[in-house]
């Protein structure tokens, strides 16, 4: 009797691992392909971006965006690496050159960012919002943003801890390269010099002075969700 109960016990906690298992399995596969998705479509907006961004069209012209806006904000605790353009100067373009909308919202593509060290690119879309972070990166500051501009711009995305997003900012070090391109097909290429740690509450960085510089700020979780980088 005692052996067809501690029998029946093995079964059921063979059961419950097996089901562990297989839901496990099936989440890591059903990220996987998430992932693959998000990849798929950042590659096509950026190549639609690029070709977009020798067409110009009147003012008089409208376009009308797809889906709906997600106005809730994630509140994140950032990952904060500044960044800066060496020997860069603004440059005026003329005409409106027509939008680039991230596949099935109406979220504006302003730029894509490449960082060569940890082997990503996105598209950069113009406000944070929580639907924005899961597809791409984005502007939290300013308003209006336009990428390779004077000025400090604060771009945010997730970090998963998997290699997506900004996952890997951790591993970025001073002197490491960034290169983002915007609306006038031009890409800068900037150099990071400075890491830090701060809090979700902490905007102080966000206005600092640059001068006639043109900075960037990269923002994202650490690993454990306690702090900003």
């Amino acid at each position: 009797m005692f052996k067809n109960k501690y029998s029946n016990l093995l079964t059921i906690i063979l059961i419950v691992a097996i089901v562990a298992i297989l839901g496990i399995g099936a989440f890591l596969v059903a990220r996987w392909f998430k992932n693959q998705k998000i990849r798929r479509e950042n590659e096509q907006v950026i190549s639609q971006f690029t070709d977009n961004n020798g067409e110009i069209i009147d003012s008089s012209e409208t376009e009308e965006p797809v889906g709906n806006v997600d106005e809730n904000t994630e509140q994140v605790i950032e990952e904060i690496t500044s960044i800066q353009s060496a020997g860069i100067t603004k440059s005026s373009s003329s005409g409106t050159r027509k939008k680039t909308y991230y596949p099935d919202t109406n979220f504006v593509v302003i730029g894509y960012i490449e960082i060569p060290k940890t082997k990503i690119k996105y598209a950069i879309l113009d406000t944070v919002s929580i639907k924005a972070l899961e597809v791409a990166v984005a502007v939290a500051y300013p308003s209006n943003p336009k990428v390779n501009e004077p000025g400090n711009i604060v771009i945010q995305g997730h970090n998963y801890r998997n290699g997506t997003f900004f996952s890997n900012n951790k591993k970025l070090e001073v002197g490491d390269k960034i290169k983002i391109t915007d609306t006038s097909n031009r890409t800068l290429t900037y150099t990071i010099y400075e890491k830090f740690e701060t809090t979700a509450e902490d905007t102080s960085f966000f206005t600092r002075d640059t001068g006639d510089n043109i900075e960037i700020s990269l923002s994202t979780c650490t690993n454990d969700s306690q702090k900003d980088l």
